[in-house]
């Protein structure tokens, strides 16, 4: 696995890896991390993940974000 592309906005930090078959998509928030995997076959560039990670795809990824704090916050 090898890093492709990385940047950070005020929400997150989004690293997207290369491997084999897949291209992970990796978003940090402070303590916490998600990850999504696209396949090569659907998403063969990295251009082509990108276009994946639409407004909406984003706010949900952020909205997950927030679930998480709860739950981390919570139960500490």
């Amino acid at each position: 696995m090898r890093i492709v592309e990385t940047w950070s906005t005020k929400q997150f930090k989004t690293t997207i890896y290369a491997m084999e078959r897949w291209h992970v998509v990796e978003f940090e928030a402070g303590p916490m991390k998600q990850a999504y995997k696209f396949m090569k076959d659907s998403h063969p560039a990295v251009g082509d993940v990108k276009e994946a990670l639409t407004e909406g795809f984003l706010a949900g990824v952020y909205a997950t974000f927030e679930k998480m704090y709860l739950n981390l916050t919570e139960n500490a």
